[in-house]
């Protein structure tokens, strides 16, 4: 391992022996790469995104069609509610329409088919040249045979629920969506002007 010009060595400790690490410390750390030099992510590392919804963003980083669509977003506030109204309204919509087809056929069956590759024989009669006569033949063959079926019914209740549920919650942000528009809307709406946006709840609707 190279070691450090100004040869400092890794400030940590062993835990077992209670010494210091003899190691040379990493260029512009304190302790060597056994105790975390140089361990954390790449600067600006997005490999360990998974939904993006707290995922962070540098705007010199951008791809140009990443660019390109940030540019394209309508930032007046009115118009933003309206994107969100439509979209709470969208999914209001498909969560109804799963929800009446789960209620239609409320007993739902499951089938499971198991087959298996077995061996058959079968007899065949064919003709012997050198006697003249018929004679009997065991021919063996590999096929798929249905050995098992099993069909159960079970009640799509849970289904139901988990979607009533989400439609309850989808319905919340559409309501906020409306009344924050109509809040826009009363204090003169667009980006020109100040607004003053209250956060509306349940519990406290007149603050």
């Amino acid at each position: 391992m190279a070691r450090n010009p100004e040869k400092k060595r890794c400030k940590a400790r062993s835990k077992q022996r209670d010494e210091q690490c003899k190691n040379w410390a990493k260029p512009g750390w304190d302790v060597c790469r056994f105790h975390g030099a140089g361990g954390g992510a790449p600067e600006r590392n997005t490999n360990a995104v998974k939904t993006g919804e707290f995922q962070s963003i540098w705007m010199d980083a951008l791809t140009p069609e990443q660019a390109e669509v940030l540019d394209r977003i309508n930032l007046d506030p009115v118009q933003q509610a309206d994107e969100e109204i439509r979209l709470f309204t969208w999914r209001e919509r498909e969560m109804m329409l799963r929800i009446r087809d789960l209620k239609d056929g409320l007993t739902e069956k499951q089938r499971r088919v198991l087959q298996q590759r077995v061996t058959t024989k079968e007899p065949v009669q064919v003709h012997d040249d050198k006697s003249g006569k018929q004679k009997m033949m065991v021919i063996t063959r590999d096929e798929l045979v249905t050995t098992e079926i099993e069909e159960t019914e079970y009640r799509a209740i849970e289904d139901i629920l988990s979607l009533e549920e989400a439609l309850t919650r989808v319905q919340d942000k559409k309501l906020k969506a409306i009344q924050l528009k109509a809040q826009l809307l009363s204090n003169g709406g667009g980006p020109e002007k100040q607004i003053t946006v209250r956060r509306w709840s349940r519990d406290k609707s007149g603050t």
